[in-house]
């Protein structure tokens, strides 16, 4: 009786699995068919990054748009009567991406669109993505797209879906696993600059060796060390520079070139040499905030503490802190920023204001930070650790410093390494000095 009454409640419980299992596989098919059907009469887009002429589904997009009334996108694209005419070579500008935008109508496909604005735009998409106030799901959705076609593209994308939800776990993974991808194909440049402190220089280089992923170009310019660093440096297999001593901003600007205009990477990180990294994969988050935002600061304790320095930001890569004080120890920058902005101005000698001017004549170009009441810079503090070590400094050349600071406040434009042709031959047999 027992082992039939089991017997009984075993079936029972095996016909209430089958059951439900058969309701799951319904309702799968359903959705299933949902969206085949969805896809039949949906246009399909893909990224096609070089693409000049419009794929058959753009034109079938395009002329949906037009059918529902969105004429104008029609006469944006350069298409007369409503006829599209897919061999028609489109180039979109920034101009036509905004009102393309800004024309369209609730049942656009805002995705669609914006795909077909990406795949054709003839100017840097970042323009596009960095100032278009899309929802972060479109953006998120973007990336996916274009993740296999163009990694670049893909990483600006989930990087605008990051800024605008820094929270999302989806987003964050996905902004994680592309920035990987996208990293790892460019050529990182880390500078050390240093002056009669090889101990520090050691504790710096030795750092970097253990904590930065991946390849990466090196470099150690040296301002005429008095001391072991120059045997340091032989011994240890780092590629350094051994010239007479010239100052920090010319000792700066001998690293930075070097890797800018030698190596050409993609991203320049610039230590001194009283600050080093603390944690793995230390560059990542510096590397991102170069590429963002073109230029990127040390947020030194001391500062973040203050009381009222920070403005805003979290101190990520995608929101760092914009701070009314700025610190020299790391700087990082993207090659086109490097390329736009050029190094820092050689006629300041010695220690002092030569790394703010250099910062502001960014933000005057456009980059992260503001000259609105008060001058405010973006800063990171993310796996590094400073040492602060005593400064070589002289009071009569700060002043002299500071006074130069406010003569050329005014100016933006790109600086060379050199003031003349003399000191430029100077500066190329510097450079020719470092083991490559």
């Amino acid at each position: 009786m027992t082992k039939s009454l089991k017997q009984k409640d075993f079936r029972k419980v095996a016909v209430a699995i089958k059951q439900q299992a058969g309701r799951y596989v319904k309702v799968i098919r359903q959705r299933l068919n949902s969206a085949k059907l969805h896809n039949s009469v949906k246009t399909r887009m893909r990224a096609m990054v070089g693409r000049s002429c419009l794929t058959n589904t753009e034109q079938a997009f395009v002329q949906q748009e037009i059918d529902k009334g969105n004429k104008e996108l029609g006469n944006l694209l350069g298409f007369e009567n409503g006829e599209v005419n897919k061999h028609i070579k489109i180039r979109i500008s920034p101009d036509t991406a905004k009102a393309m935008v800004a024309n369209c109508s609730p049942s656009t496909d805002i995705t669609t669109l914006a795909t077909l604005i990406l795949n054709h735009a003839n100017f840097p998409v970042r323009q596009f993505i960095m100032n278009e106030n899309l929802a972060p799901e479109v953006f998120r959705d973007l990336a996916i797209l274009f993740r296999k076609v163009n990694k670049c593209t893909s990483f600006w994308l989930i990087a605008r879906a990051k800024i605008l939800r820094p929270d999302g776990p989806l987003i964050s993974s996905l902004f994680d696993s592309i920035t990987d991808e996208y990293i790892a194909k460019l050529n990182v440049g880390i500078g050390v600059i240093t002056y009669n402190r090889k101990d520090y220089l050691a504790k710096t280089v030795d750092a970097i060796r253990a904590f930065t992923k991946g390849d990466y170009q090196l470099v150690v310019a040296d301002d005429g060390s008095k001391d072991e660093t120059l045997d340091w440096c032989e011994q240890n297999g780092v590629p350094h520079t051994s010239c007479v001593n010239k100052g920090v901003v010319r000792n700066k600007n001998r690293a930075l070139y070097y890797l800018n205009d030698v190596k050409k990477v993609d991203v320049l990180i610039l230590l001194e040499d009283d600050c080093r990294p603390n944690k793995e994969n230390w560059q990542k988050e510096w590397v991102i905030a170069a590429l963002l935002w073109g230029h990127i600061n040390y947020a030194h304790k001391r500062i973040i503490k203050k009381e009222e320095t920070v403005v805003s930001g979290t101190g990520s890569s995608t929101a760092p802190y914009l701070c009314k004080l700025v610190t020299g120890q790391c700087t990082a920058c993207s090659k086109e920023a490097m390329d736009n902005v050029g190094y820092l101005d050689p006629r300041f000698n010695g220690y002092g204001a030569g790394h703010v001017e250099w910062t502001e004549r960014f933000i005057r170009q456009g980059y992260n930070g503001t000259t609105e009441k008060q001058w405010v810079y973006p800063a990171i503090n993310t796996g590094l650790n400073s040492d602060d070590a005593p400064t070589f400094k002289n009071p009569e050349q700060l002043e002299k410093n500071r006074a130069l600071k406010k003569e050329i406040s005014k100016e933006s434009h790109k600086r060379a390494a050199w003031v003349d042709a003399n000191e430029k031959a100077d500066f190329l047999k510097e450079i020719e000095t470092i083991n490559h």
